[in-house]
């Protein structure tokens, strides 16, 4: 990601740094926690910060950015996202420059760092990745569970990893974030919106009606005709009903009406798995009813040149009559 970073040296450590069974301080087994410590931020102790080399950037999170009390007029503008390794994108809301501090002193290190800030769930409050790692000489240990960076006069710096804390993180993290679903209502009478299970065919349920009463509106001397909701303004409902007079040649009443619709248009296919099993149905009687009422249908589709005959009849699919609101 772009941004205005300016270009700093790396700090080549010139003290010797290694690591010992020593350095794993807590007695509870390591289960590849990460490497969780507090910054120190002029007055302020922000705990819960993740060392991750992995990260190209800095991340302040904003539920944290609020809590140091900032204000939204810090933030210097950086358009752009972050961009997560499954590809995932978070809008980044602006940076900052914020001094932070790294170890108890003596021992302690002291340096700007710009912090992107993003408003997204987080179980850490700050994440440090490589820029500011890099410019302490920073080697963390993931297996002890510390990180150490060169001090003056070959001393080295030891900051030991809240094994509590990184493991209620860690936790936190691997829950699912539940995110609402937007839901469509209409202007007037929302809670009449019918349900799913109404809206299935299969079921006994009567279909759903409309949220209004309709007003039947005849288009044309051949009595066909369309409904309009009451609901509409006078005004609008009288142009409405003129534009649908003035444009009746324009619906199609009929499959004859509409033969020919390139496939490139629209086009019906099944989204079946090469690999899925073909299963084969039992076929079942329609009674003689709705019989006679498929026998018209298929007809009409096939005058149109809709459809076409073949010969599977072993694997043909039986037919869903669904009874439309006309009652036919």
């Amino acid at each position: 990601m772009e941004g205005s970073r300016p270009e700093r040296q790396t700090s080549i450590p010139n003290s010797h740094i290694n690591f010992s069974v020593a350095d794993f301080k807590t007695s509870c087994p390591n289960l590849d926690d990460p490497v969780v410590i507090s910054l120190y931020m002029g007055e302020l102790t922000v705990k819960k910060v993740l060392l991750d080399p992995g990260s190209s950037v800095d991340v302040l999170f904003y539920s944290t950015f609020k809590k140091m009390n900032f204000s939204d007029k810090a933030l210097q503008p950086s358009p752009g996202e972050l961009v997560g390794f499954s590809g995932e994108k978070v809008s980044v809301l602006g940076y900052i420059w914020l001094r932070t501090t790294i170890g108890e002193p003596p021992n302690n290190k002291t340096l700007d760092i710009q912090f992107l800030v993003v408003d997204c769930p987080s179980p850490y409050n700050i994440i440090l990745g490589r820029p500011p790692l890099n410019a302490l000489g920073a080697i963390v240990s993931t297996v002890h569970l510390c990180v150490k960076f060169p001090l003056q006069d070959g001393e080295v710096g030891t900051i030991h990893a809240d094994h509590k804390e990184a493991r209620q993180c860690y936790n936190a993290s691997l829950k699912a974030v539940k995110k609402e679903t937007p839901r469509v209502h209409t202007v007037y009478n929302s809670a009449n919106i019918p349900t799913l299970t109404e809206l299935d065919p299969r079921s006994d349920n009567h279909r759903p009606t409309p949220t209004d009463d309709l007003e039947k509106v005849i288009l044309n001397q051949d009595e066909q005709f369309t409904n309009v909701g009451s609901a509409f303004i006078a005004g609008q409902k009288t142009d409405l009903m003129a534009l649908l007079k003035t444009n009746a040649d324009l619906f199609a009443w009929t499959p004859a009406d509409m033969p020919g619709i390139d496939p490139n248009f629209i086009c019906h296919k099944l989204a079946v798995h090469p690999n899925a099993q073909s299963i084969r149905q039992k076929k079942r009687n329609l009674g003689d009813e709705r019989r006679r009422a498929a026998e018209a249908e298929t007809k009409k589709l096939l005058k149109a040149g809709f459809i076409r005959e073949i010969r599977f009849s072993a694997w043909l699919a039986n037919d869903v009559m669904v009874r439309k609101n006309s009652g036919k």
